[in-house]
């Protein structure tokens, strides 16, 4: 079977020779967007029941009805248990940030406002959105849940002793971030990068008071607040996530 070219990510329940209706920006999309006609094949995935071949069977005005094949072609995978904090920043390095945390495997997308937070609220929807985008585009079959935001010093207070967080820190106090690989390997973790000024004074105290939580140095230059989200994924994922797994993708034609 030759892979189909597209994927997308429903919200429907995915079944055995199931007739499944889309509509809205997934109906325009496929109808409007790709032009595809009756007969097309593409992959439809959600987190809870894999993902599945399905082949267009209607087009109607706001609407396209797919049937699904008989058998699931990827059961859901376990989230790899990779948490990001971060601080929501102004225009396109938001959407930045959630398509990078996505592509790389974070489980978990926390905003967190800090004393130098500028943006305080985050377009939910859109945000979710954007994450399943990237999920289409990078062989994943789940997406990250996106939580509300929290202040950071609620996120501390809560934060499970068992759970390492490893926070950037750009105040030249801390060890290289290469000191990840010493520690032991753990089943979920989280990073946490600061908004575009930095922690204060008061936050890195507080920081410092949280077990499990450690600070790395990123480099002697200072990062963006995007660059330094993406550069704390790779190099924990690179530790203790799955990059000895090989690629999922399957090259056009190959079958």
């Amino acid at each position: 079977m030759t892979k189909p070219r597209y994927r997308l990510a429903a919200d429907a329940i995915l079944s055995p020779n199931a007739r499944v209706s889309l509509h809205e920006s997934a109906a325009h999309y496929l109808s409007s967007v790709l032009r595809l006609t009756v007969g097309a094949e593409l992959l439809l995935f959600n987190r809870a029941d894999g993902e599945w071949l399905a082949s267009i069977e209607e087009i109607r005005k706001k609407e396209v009805v797919v049937t699904l094949g008989g058998t699931c072609l990827r059961a859901p995978t376990k989230p790899l248990g990779l948490t990001v904090c971060f601080s929501p920043i102004k225009g396109g390095r938001m959407e930045t940030i959630i398509e990078k945390a996505t592509e790389l495997g974070a489980s978990v997308l926390q905003p967190v406002i800090t004393a130098r937070t500028i943006v305080d609220k985050v377009n939910l929807v859109r945000a979710e959105a954007i994450a399943r985008e990237a999920a289409e585009q990078c062989e994943r079959i789940d997406w990250p849940e996106i939580r509300e935001p929290v202040k950071l010093l609620k996120l501390l207070g809560d934060w499970p002793s068992d759970v390492p967080l490893i926070y950037g820190d750009e105040s030249g106090a801390s060890d290289s971030v290469t000191r990840l690989a010493a520690l032991a390997v753990p089943q979920q973790w989280a990073i946490l990068v600061g908004p575009e000024g930095g922690f204060t004074q008061g936050e890195f105290t507080a920081l410092a008071k949280v077990k499990g939580a450690y600070g790395v140095g990123l480099g002697p230059r200072i990062l963006r607040a995007d660059t330094a989200i993406i550069t704390l994924c790779v190099a924990t994922a690179s530790v203790w996530g799955d990059w000895h797994e090989r690629p999922r993708f399957v090259a056009e034609g190959e079958t």
